[in-house]
């Protein structure tokens, strides 16, 4: 199915890209469409997310991890594939690390940087978190009643806890509760 000329996994594509950085005029020329007709698809393609194929939807999930696929498989902007993110990190310990600061931070209302704080983007944690989701349920599946599983577990387990403790600490004279300027 298209809409306008452009596939699902074309748009999935396009909406990763742009999600990462990719200006929109750059998404209409690689795709070969104006921006008026990108808005319409978009639109359109929105409208029928709940019509997608089990596996039309699983692309979609995946296709943040890796941008650069189909029409936009050699594009410059936007995306850069999982290895770049890896490099920088590549441990499994620094993304808990991220995740907890991006979690407690919006907890408290604040939207971290991830540029500023790490020097990646939101796509390149979503990224990092997609890659060590991926191993923790490839060695699940493979080996679910081993003690490698526990151990990595509790690792975790202490991980969160630190990192939470930190944050939470970090954050503790932060607030999200808008009424707390309102005087009654």
């Amino acid at each position: 199915m298209e809409i306008n000329g452009v596939t699902f996994r074309d748009y999935a594509c396009a909406s990763a890209n742009m999600a990462a950085g990719m200006p929109t005029e750059k998404i209409c020329e690689i795709l070969g469409i104006e921006l008026p007709v990108w808005e319409d698809t978009k639109n359109q393609w929105n409208g029928k997310m709940a019509e997608l194929s089990h596996d039309d939807m699983k692309f979609f999930g995946e296709v943040f991890m890796n941008p650069k696929q189909g029409k936009f498989a050699n594009a410059e902007g936007g995306a850069e594939g999982p290895e770049v993110a890896l490099a920088k990190y590549p441990k499994w310990s620094d993304h808990i690390k991220m995740e907890r600061h991006f979690a407690i931070a919006q907890d408290v209302g604040i939207d971290i940087d991830f540029q500023k704080e790490y020097g990646i983007s939101i796509t390149q944690f979503s990224q990092l978190g997609m890659h060590w989701g991926g191993r923790i349920q490839k060695a699940m599946q493979e080996d679910p009643n081993s003690g490698k599983i526990q151990k990595l577990m509790k690792k975790q387990g202490r991980l969160t806890e630190k990192w939470e403790a930190h944050f939470n600490e970090m954050y503790q004279d932060q607030s999200a509760n808008l009424s707390d300027d309102i005087d009654f």
